[in-house]
């Protein structure tokens, strides 16, 4: 088993605001404060209610539409890599600074984010990845 479940899906709203409001009083959502300073450099603002978790971005350009994203183990981020490479899948590694995620696209064009929230873990091998991307 590779992935160990799903993370977040990011949300793209009209009013971010009004939308994280919303959440909160239809669904219980609360604002995830470990990801506050994320959302003070731009990021995206990331709302739980229980194990759920969406991450909601002002939509601008983006059409209408979901990114998925799996949490997986840093100790499993060798063997996603080496699937990837396998299927012959473009990806992009990216660092948040807080967690490390991976992008790509399913067969029908979806994007799929798997992330990583054990940074320190995560950081030598998606270093390494990274490198190999250049």
């Amino acid at each position: 088993m590779m992935l160990d479940a799903i993370d977040h899906v990011h949300v793209y709203v009209e009013d971010l605001p009004a939308a994280a409001q919303w959440y909160q009083q239809l669904l219980g959502f609360q604002h995830d404060e470990a990801f506050a300073d994320w959302y003070a450099e731009g990021g995206p603002y990331v709302i739980r209610s229980g194990a759920a978790s969406l991450s909601l971005f002002q939509r601008s350009a983006v059409a209408p539409g979901n990114t998925i994203a799996f949490a997986i183990q840093a100790t499993k981020i060798p063997a996603l890599l080496a699937r990837l490479a396998q299927f012959t899948l473009d990806y992009k590694v990216v660092d948040h600074q807080l967690t490390w995620s991976v992008y790509f696209h399913d067969l029908s064009g979806n994007p799929l984010e798997v992330t990583c929230n054990d940074y320190a873990a995560a950081t030598p091998v998606m270093v390494a990845a990274t490198q190999k991307q250049s």
